[in-house]
């Protein structure tokens, strides 16, 4: 049995976190998670030194998470975008080593959200090869890893399965450049998602436990504790991550297509994601 650390990303509240939400770290603590996902893509050096502090003196760890535009496309035909991509990689790596985060999750293999109209070709995957390798090396240096994460069809083009996310992490050959299993786009996109996690053996840096509709975790489609057995299987050792989304901050509830209420609340979600995996020992 391989020892877990739970995690709780705070995505569910806002993809900006402040002294705003520091009561939810309490209820992680109370609830027996190890640590925070949080987003860093546009906190300030003071937010991200506040939710460092936060979350210590909870005894909390943390996790990181995010993401590339079209101004930082790694997959970019331009050099220049594809040098944006590597420096502000760079920048998400500086971020999530100041808030003591060893992991940065997130899709940054491409620009979310943005669409070729075309199948991934050889020749953006040979560009998002350089850039991971690039930015696997600074992340290095600071002893953060980057865990890219496939995203389902109707977000993304370039990375949809976990037998492809494993081969270009292979491709990229860093230590630091791992991928990411959301529960949430296996779902939509595998055959099964324990086949996506034996697709993922060896490559596989960072887990999220996300229910098909994106709400409360349990009240959907996903086996977790299927999940959590082939994730023992292959020897994952890495964080399990509670992912559940919401409209507490409204245009971030619109940009991710959550149009109702999925939940009775955070803490009814925290309280559940903490359930789920305890049933899972």
């Amino acid at each position: 049995m391989t020892t877990r650390r739970l995690g709780f990303s705070f995505l569910y509240f806002a993809p900006r976190i402040d002294a705003r939400h520091d009561r939810w770290f309490d209820q992680l603590a109370r609830h027996g998670y190890a640590g925070a996902e949080l987003p860093v893509h546009d906190a300030t050096d003071a937010e991200l030194d506040h939710l460092a502090a936060a979350t210590r003196s909870r005894g909390l760890g943390t996790t990181a998470v995010g993401f590339t535009t079209a101004a930082t496309d790694p997959i970019s035909p331009d050099p220049a975008i594809r040098r944006a991509a590597v420096a502000h990689l760079g920048r998400l790596c500086d971020k999530a080593a100041r808030l003591g985060a060893k992991v940065l999750a997130g899709p940054m293999h491409s620009a979310y959200g943005v669409f070729s109209e075309q199948p991934p070709t050889t020749d953006e995957r040979a560009r998002c090869v350089d850039v991971l390798r690039a930015a696997g090396e600074h992340g290095k240096r600071l002893g953060v890893t980057l865990a890219i994460e496939p995203l389902n069809r109707f977000e993304c083009y370039f990375l949809n399965t976990a037998a492809d996310c494993s081969a270009l992490v292979r491709a990229v050959g860093h230590p630091n450049v791992q991928g990411t299993l959301d529960t949430h786009h296996a779902h939509i996109e595998e055959r099964s998602v324990a086949a996506a996690i034996r697709a993922s053996a060896g490559t596989l840096g960072h887990v999220q436990l996300s229910e098909n509709h994106r709400g409360t975790p349990g009240t959907g489609q996903i086996d977790f504790a299927a999940a959590i057995r082939e994730l023992d299987a292959i020897g994952y050792d890495g964080w399990l991550v509670i992912e559940a989304f919401s409209r507490q901050d409204p245009a971030f509830g619109s940009a991710l297509r959550i149009w109702r209420a999925l939940d009775d609340g955070a803490e009814s979600v925290i309280a559940a994601g903490a359930a789920i995996v305890r049933s899972a020992i």
